[in-house]
């Protein structure tokens, strides 16, 4: 009688080929892949804006979004996938918890009130984007690993401050004037005294 071991043999090959291959699926490396367009100038800073969401993709946790662009432009229901994507959803929910503890109160300091803050993530240069539909929901997909980190900042301002502050990055004359010392807080300034754009100021997270 003929042996079944090399039946078994081509059945348990067959059987891993498959696990394989549906691993490999799951993780996104056989799916067909959306094309990367980059959106943005290449001289120009964007700024992502998360907004408290996170989904999950490519089987990991991402903070969700807006894009502002260069030129005033804003994209909503936006990914951010790779690189600081776990630094970005503690920095958020830390603002959100300073914002819970403190804005309604008023500093003993100057007697000023408290103003809520906002968090944002500043690209120099061109945005890597691709389009992903998950769950229905049609989003946008910053591919954060092919950004140099070097050209990824985190800041906070005042949440009214957002738009001036992307506004101001990419208005020529303007600059970030750091404070004496190590401090991580910046003013950005007018070199043009006819901008529109007020005077404000920031803090670098990273």
């Amino acid at each position: 009688m003929a042996s079944p071991r090399p039946l078994y043999a081509v059945i348990g090959a067959v059987v891993i080929v498959i696990v394989i291959l549906a691993a490999l699926y799951a993780s996104g490396a056989l799916r067909p892949q959306a094309p990367v367009h980059y959106l943005g100038s290449p001289s120009g800073y964007e700024a992502f804006v998360p907004n408290g969401q996170t989904v999950n993709y490519n089987g990991q946790t991402d903070p969700v979004g807006d894009l502002i662009l260069n030129n005033g432009t804003t994209l909503h229901d936006v990914i951010w996938d790779g690189q600081y994507a776990s630094t970005i959803i503690n920095n958020h929910n830390q603002i959100v918890q300073l914002n819970g503890q403190f804005v309604g109160q008023t500093d003993p300091v100057n007697n000023q009130p408290y103003v809520p803050l906002k968090d944002l993530y500043v690209i120099k240069g061109q945005v890597p984007i691709e389009q992903a539909t998950i769950n229905g929901q049609t989003y946008y997909v910053i591919e954060a690993n092919k950004i140099n980190p070097a050209d990824i900042a985190g800041f906070y301002t005042y949440d009214k401050w957002v738009s001036n502050f992307e506004a101001a990055m990419n208005t020529p004359g303007t600059y970030a004037a750091g404070l004496p010392g190590n401090s991580p807080v910046f003013t950005l300034d007018k070199h043009n005294r006819n901008s529109s754009i007020p005077n404000m100021d920031i803090s670098r997270l990273y």
